[in-house]
């Protein structure tokens, strides 16, 4: 129980976690938060320890992958309209998300457009 008043003292603290999320999202989080409080309160993480419980939750974290799929969900957008956006067929975005197929640099300017990002965030 002391977990879900951190995360829900996190929330409140960091209303601009809710921000562009859906409720599916916003409950992972609620969750990796909880969990990482009811680790923390058995012990102490090491930086090493917190970098590999967050790669569990998401394993491409820190790629271009996970980043394409960040703003795209951020926007609330399928990869359908974001093919519309960019003008890149929707299989190639499905498998530049999955990491099946790299995000050239071609298609990160075409994608940051359509996303408002910079393009070097997506490479």
């Amino acid at each position: 129980m002391v977990s879900e008043n951190i995360a829900a003292e996190i929330f409140k603290r960091h209303p601009e976690l809710k921000k562009g999320l859906t409720s599916r999202q916003l409950r992972v989080i609620r969750k990796v938060i909880v969990e990482v409080a009811e680790l923390s309160s058995r012990q102490t993480l090491t930086s090493e320890e917190t970098e590999r419980l967050l790669r569990r939750r998401v394993p491409d974290a820190g790629k271009p992958s996970a980043a394409l799929r960040a703003y795209r969900k951020r926007l609330d957008l399928t990869q359908r309209e974001l093919a519309e956006r960019s003008g890149i067929q929707q299989p190639h975005i499905a498998a530049m998300e999955s990491g099946r197929r790299t995000v050239g640099l071609a298609a990160a300017k075409k994608l940051g457009l359509a996303l408002g990002v910079n393009y070097r965030k997506l490479v």
